[in-house]
């Protein structure tokens, strides 16, 4: 990978990063963590959020050539520089997995309904097993990983009904999130629905990493600084 020009920039700076987070440091990032980057991105079509000033991302979904963007050994360096903080993947037709976002700004209420869900996803029958990633905001995405391939249609309608007959009071589903009430957003789960990638950086410049189930209700967001 080609060394930042501007090493010395900033591009984000907020409460986890009171004094900026460069071009260099983001670049280090993600030339240590290649082969996990590639890896996890494996065979997908991509968008990345690249930092065009300080705090504030663009998206990029296009290529020159292919109208989405992937990566591979080759290309990796001219896609990732110091100013490409945010990989985001997007589903197939079928898939052997899917998501459960929990969207809420309230973090207390994320680890809340993060465990609940967790822990009813534990009795679905479709469910082989689940993985918590924090998305390097303010919740948590639940990947939940199945037996077989499915039609991506069809696993975001049985995963819909299942978690409806779950409800509580605690949450909505798929609605428009409100300050007073967490919703869980399955939107992720149709053709070409983009979620943050696993060892990306966020637009916050924080890690999307896994989170055990028994780490939950003590992990905070300094725990996925750089």
């Amino acid at each position: 990978m080609s060394i930042p020009k501007n090493p010395n920039t900033i591009i984000i700076k907020n409460k986890i990063y009171p004094q900026g987070l460069t071009e260099g440091q983001v670049w280090n990032y993600y030339h240590k963590w290649k082969s996990v980057i590639l890896n996890n991105t494996q065979g997908r079509d991509l968008m990345f959020a690249i930092m065009v000033d300080v705090n504030k991302p663009i998206l990029k979904r296009r290529g020159t050539v292919a109208e989405y963007l992937q990566l591979n050994n080759d290309n990796y360096e001219q896609i990732i520089t110091g100013r490409t903080i945010a990989i985001y993947s997007t589903m197939k037709t079928y898939e052997d997995f899917c998501i459960i976002d929990i969207d809420t700004d309230n973090w207390n209420k994320a680890i809340e309904i993060t465990s609940y869900i967790y822990n009813i996803m534990q009795k679905a029958d479709f469910i082989n097993r689940l993985k918590i990633l924090y998305t390097g905001k303010n919740s948590f995405h639940i990947h939940c990983y199945l037996s077989n391939k499915f039609s991506i249609t069809k696993i975001k309608i049985i995963l819909s009904e299942y978690i409806q007959r779950n409800q509580t009071q605690m949450f909505t589903i798929q609605q428009k999130r409100t300050p007073q009430k967490p919703n869980i957003d399955l939107s992720p789960n149709k053709y070409k629905g983009a979620y943050i990638t696993e060892g990306s950086l966020s637009i916050w410049g924080l890690r999307c990493i896994e989170v055990p189930l028994r780490k939950l209700k003590s992990f905070k967001q300094w725990n996925a600084k750089i």
